[in-house]
């Protein structure tokens, strides 16, 4: 597997760079919520008092949570997998809730993913809790591990304090990670010339997104020779 590390110490971080963006990502839509997800959780209590297990589809288990204040309250991120005998097939899924204080339900999902084994097998969820979008509430940075030679997986971002999902791609030889200074994520992905094997290509190509006015600008790219 070709483990790509990114480092902010590569990028440039002048503010021009973002003002005047050379090129911009459009932002995926969000898939609809999974149908086997709860609707909603009735009481109206802090993060530290809601159950993982009550957040997720009946008859899978809690894989992981992460718990974090934004700008317009609590939220919570959990993600699940349904057992079974192919651990290399199993369901898996992840969802974002948020509390809400405009008098309904307290505890309503705002984003959720769900990968069925037998199509679209993951073997693996992770998220990262960091300000990406630059509005100063924490983004959840959510990676679905595929596996394969090139550690292949699908990212999504998902900014919390909105309630929507702002960015999605899927791809393999590559690696995608907060920038702090300023917010952003940082991609860095193996650039394989002719005749390279896949364990060594050529070169690193690492790019600096900014989130700008609704979608994701190039802001800084270097290529590197490894």
């Amino acid at each position: 597997m070709v483990l790509i590390l990114a480092t902010s110490g590569c990028l440039s971080r002048d503010n021009s760079n973002i003002s005047s963006p050379t090129a911009s990502v459009a932002v995926s839509p969000a898939p609809p919520l999974p149908a086997d997800l709860p609707p909603w959780f009735d009481d109206d209590v802090g993060s530290g008092g809601v159950p993982a297990a009550a957040l997720i589809p009946i008859g899978a288990t809690v894989s992981d949570s992460w718990i974090t204040q934004t700008a317009v309250g609590e939220a919570i991120v959990v993600s699940w997998e349904v057992p079974g005998d192919d651990p290399f097939r199993q369901d898996r899924g992840i969802a974002a809730w948020r509390r809400f204080d405009d008098g309904g339900a307290p505890w309503r999902p705002v984003w959720g993913a769900a990968f069925p084994g037998a199509r679209d097998p993951v073997l693996g969820i992770s998220t990262t809790l960091a300000d990406v979008t630059g509005d100063g509430s924490p983004d959840a940075l959510v990676l679905a591990e595929m596996g394969g030679s090139g550690g292949c997986g699908i990212v999504a971002v998902v900014d919390l304090s909105a309630g929507g999902q702002v960015y999605r791609s899927r791809g393999c030889d590559r690696r995608i990670e907060p920038a702090t200074d300023p917010a952003g994520l940082v991609l860095t992905e193996a650039v394989f010339a002719p005749g390279d094997p896949h364990c060594c290509p050529s070169s690193l190509r690492t790019t600096f997104l900014a989130y700008v006015d609704g979608s994701w600008r190039t802001a800084s790219t270097q290529t590197t020779p490894t």
